[in-house]
């Protein structure tokens, strides 16, 4: 089929994967979904969607030939279960995934920082934290494994606004305050929080898997300097070029939000850098055409029902909400250009001063909004 005209892509963003079930502070957000309902998931897409590679999906929107009820699988972090449990998944089913990877984490052992943060919060000894943000003081309270959890993402929301600069020593400071002098000394949450060497990546991607960079050191790109920025893009890209001799020609934005995550700034560094395409998750729903740069995928883990699944993916849906003229994507009615560019920069200068943004108990990754009832 050709057209000229827009055409709509799902995409679908996971994290790890895992042989059963975790739950708690093992799988804060859900991000590690369970072997048999990612597996449920690939059946029930393939059955009803053309299932391509982003880049296979650039090419033909591109040449004005992409096909309707396409969609596209992403996996984010490089995870070691990227290659224990989803990639054999993926080959049983016949299909192809794109992998994005934080090049400093790939066979080296380091630990995400969130995995460590969990993992304190889980094993620590104390009952409560006293932490400080902007001459106030907030009571985070362990005495519950629902208290630790809510403190999870409490802690997450505010390390994650704080510059690299900043981040070292707030980070040191919070893993001290939970009961270890050093990060390294706090207990590993499991197999799954290990990450992948660089053997199983070209194994991956020889079975035509497709790996793009997800930063070098998983850093949230609005919340940095320009320089670090520009460094995260090339580092990563030159990296996995290297190793998979193959062209790493999509970046994906860890965190996934828009604008506090990437912005119009952070990608017009990407596509000074080299890529073809940035993604975001925001969203499920994409309407690309011939000048398609920046796509996204909604967050989905173990946490989501099948049926709220099934709704995300469904093209009447969206054309519903089109009529409704609701606002699909955070980058709708905003500016463009230059203009737009100018306003993130200022943003991202912003957000290294910025100290106090602080997630409500509850709260899903980015993206998982879209799969609310509708209302």
């Amino acid at each position: 089929m050709s057209s000229s005209r827009p055409q709509l892509v799902f995409g679908l963003t996971y994290h790890g994967s895992t042989p059963e079930p975790v739950q708690g502070l093992d799988n804060v957000f859900g991000k590690h979904i369970s072997a048999a309902k990612l597996k449920r998931h690939l059946d029930w897409l393939k059955r009803r969607f053309r299932i391509l590679t982003i880049g296979e999906i650039l090419d033909q929107a591109r040449r004005g030939t992409l096909p309707r009820r396409t969609a596209f699988i992403a996996f984010h972090d490089g995870y070691r279960s990227n290659y224990e449990v989803a990639f054999p998944i993926l080959k049983q089913a016949g299909l192809q995934a794109d992998f994005f990877i934080p090049t400093a984490f790939i066979g080296s052992g380091q630990r995400f920082w969130v995995d460590i943060l969990d993992a304190a919060l889980k094993n620590t000894a104390k009952s409560r934290l006293d932490l400080g943000i902007n001459e106030n003081t907030m009571r985070l309270s362990f005495e519950s494994k629902s208290g630790r959890l809510e403190a999870a993402h409490t802690l997450r929301r505010y390390l994650k606004g704080l510059s690299q600069k900043d981040f070292e020593p707030e980070f040191q400071h919070t893993i001290g305050e939970l009961g270890w002098s050093d990060a390294a000394q706090v207990p590993r949450l499991g197999k799954h929080e290990a990450c992948m060497n660089w053997q199983q990546v070209r194994e991956m991607a020889h079975a035509g898997m497709k790996f793009g960079s997800h930063t070098h050191r998983h850093l949230i790109c609005a919340t940095q300097d320009e320089e670090t920025v520009r460094d995260e893009l090339r580092i990563s890209k030159k990296l996995i070029e290297d190793e998979i001799r193959k062209p790493c020609a999509i970046f994906c934005y860890p965190n996934g939000s828009y604008p506090d995550s990437g912005n119009d700034f952070t990608d017009r560094l990407a596509r000074e850098a080299g890529y073809d395409a940035v993604l975001y998750m925001v969203s499920p729903y994409n309407l690309l055409d011939q000048n398609a740069f920046r796509l996204t995928g909604i967050a989905l883990g173990e946490w989501i029902e099948f049926r709220k699944f099934k709704m995300a993916l469904s093209p009447l849906r969206f054309r519903r909400y089109r009529w409704q003229k609701r606002r699909l994507w955070p980058w709708d009615g905003g500016q463009s250009g230059a203009d737009q560019a100018a306003v993130d920069l200022g943003r991202n200068r912003e957000h290294l001063e910025l100290r106090s943004r602080i997630c409500q108990p509850g709260e899903r990754m980015p993206g998982y909004s879209s799969l609310e009832d509708d209302s």
